[in-house]
């Protein structure tokens, strides 16, 4: 689960739900949801719009998987929608919102492969990995717009840091580092 501006960025995350649960129910046992439920979230200030001077509460949305609550969005369901032009456009418009968060997940994706096949390591090495992928997802989109990694690769010398190539060694590994000889 995560909240996301509108820069393409993570401003909340909550990692370690199983895929096979919906997300209403991660959403309701997770920290996260939690916090929102219970106002103690720390969202964004409200601000005005452009162009207005009344200051706008920064809301959630999700999809029709979560549940309706004060301080979430959340689309009309479909049968009360398709009679009602008013709440048509509201889910037309909100689903256009929760566009930027699926964009966001789909940016990352493209930027950090591992996620588009399963991640065979200990949970707990996954919750971390997504995390730091998270967390440097960030940082790429905060260094002059959207920096890919051949950008940070091909940087400066002191913005490289544990980037550097190793030196090439000639030497040639033995078939005997392969094998457990014990």
């Amino acid at each position: 689960m995560a909240i996301v501006d509108h820069n393409y960025c993570f401003l909340c995350i909550d990692v370690g739900g199983y895929g096979e649960n919906s997300d209403g129910g991660v959403f309701d046992a997770s920290a996260m949801g939690q916090k929102l439920l219970n106002g103690t979230l720390n969202t964004p200030r409200d601000r005005p719009l452009p162009g207005q001077n009344e200051p706008t509460p920064c809301v959630p949305i999700g999809d029709e998987a979560f549940p309706l609550r004060p301080n979430l969005m959340r689309p009309f369901p479909s049968r009360q929608s398709r009679h009602d032009k008013n709440k048509h456009v509201y889910n037309k418009r909100l689903c256009r919102a929760r566009r930027v968060v699926e964009n966001t997940f789909d940016i990352l994706a493209q930027k950090w492969r591992v996620f588009y096949r399963p991640i065979e390591v200990k949970v707990e090495t996954v919750i971390s990995l997504v995390k730091a992928t998270f967390v440097l997802h960030n940082y790429l989109r905060s260094k002059k717009g959207d920096l890919n990694l051949q950008q940070l690769l091909e940087a400066p010398e002191p913005m490289l840091g544990a980037f550097q190539n190793l030196p090439i060694d000639g030497r040639r590994a033995t078939n005997e580092s392969f094998y457990n000889t014990r």
